[in-house]
């Protein structure tokens, strides 16, 4: 038994020794960076604070227990907290020689208050961020014109998630066509809702959305168009639960030859029994402007078409194509 316990003890005071080169490994590759204003600001004067105040707790239990290990080991970890609490107030950074010890203490701590979130809001980045700064930038620019407090807004968002935000090259994504932008738009966020965000995230993105058609303090008629549609989205999602009144676009075969030309452009419309007879549903909207909008792209093809609001209690029969 005495054998055993003289092993451990021997182990025990040779961890020490691996301690204090630990210390020396870490502080030599931070003292010769002292003076870097980076390196000064990279440590935390309220954490290492709080290790100090934490190990002298234990030192003081550590001297009660006659526990001489420990003490050392206690020692040597406050040693290091205080040689790096020491760097992080920039003390040894040439521009801030000139301050006193304490001016440069409540300098350090004003900048670590300021990033004290930065990893929790790391943490809460939002699933597919650049997808959303994406959506937000086509959002900005349905009206064909990128405002600069718009654009402000959107800078903030991408520095506050920390990735890129490069205006010119989702310009060049964007059309002249309005009908073409609206449709992608429409598309991006259905695409982004599809891989089932948090509702909190969706929530906070119909508010960044409404930030961003604010943003100039005037609401283009473009801007009304798409938002009305977008927020009629956001509010299914959010409500889990389909919109029962939605606004078909219906295009309605006037010849024979109509029925296979619609069948080959498209594919997935859905043939539909009305009161007027046999049409196609080439998408369901949740705004009636937008719809009509949708309308106005296949009248230009010279198809006829008609925006149909069911009733609450109205259905549209779908019949086998």
């Amino acid at each position: 038994m005495d054998n055993f316990e003289t092993t451990i003890r021997v182990i025990t005071y040779s961890t020490l020794l691996m301690s204090l080169i630990q210390l020396y490994l870490r502080a030599n590759k931070i003292w010769k960076r002292k003076h870097e204003q980076e390196v000064a600001e990279s440590q935390s004067i309220a954490g290492l604070s709080l290790l100090m105040l934490n190990c002298m707790i234990w030192f003081v239990y550590y001297i009660i227990e006659s526990d001489i290990a420990s003490l050392i080991d206690t020692g040597i970890i406050m040693a290091e907290a205080f040689l790096f609490l020491l760097i992080s107030t920039g003390l040894w950074v040439k521009r801030a020689q000139k301050l006193s010890f304490w001016k440069l203490v409540k300098q350090a701590l004003k900048l670590e208050s300021k990033e004290a979130d930065y990893l929790i809001k790391r943490f809460f980045k939002p699933i597919n961020a650049e997808k959303i700064i994406q959506m937000l930038h086509q959002l900005a620019m349905i009206d064909n014109e990128l405002d600069p407090k718009e654009q402000a807004i959107l800078e903030s968002f991408a520095k506050e998630w920390n990735i890129d935000y490069y205006p010119e090259k989702l310009n060049k994504e964007h059309t002249k066509i309005s009908s073409q932008n609206y449709m992608r738009l429409r598309k991006s966020l259905e695409e982004y809702l599809k891989i089932d965000p948090p509702i909190e995230q969706v929530a906070q993105l119909r508010d960044m959305m409404n930030a961003i058609i604010n943003a100039d303090e005037k609401i283009t008629k473009e801007e009304e168009l798409i938002s009305a549609e977008l927020m009629g989205i956001i509010s299914s999602y959010l409500e889990k639960e389909e919109k029962k009144e939605m606004h078909h676009v219906l295009i309605v075969p006037q010849k024979p030859e109509h029925e296979s030309l619609i069948r080959e452009l498209m594919p997935e419309a859905m043939k539909i029994n009305i009161s007027g007879g046999i049409a196609y549903s080439v998408g369901a909207y949740y705004s009636q402007i937008y719809a009509e909008m949708i309308c106005r792209q296949f009248r230009q093809a010279k198809m006829f078409t008609i925006v149909h609001s069911p009733g609450e209690d109205e259905e549209l029969k779908i019949l086998d194509n």
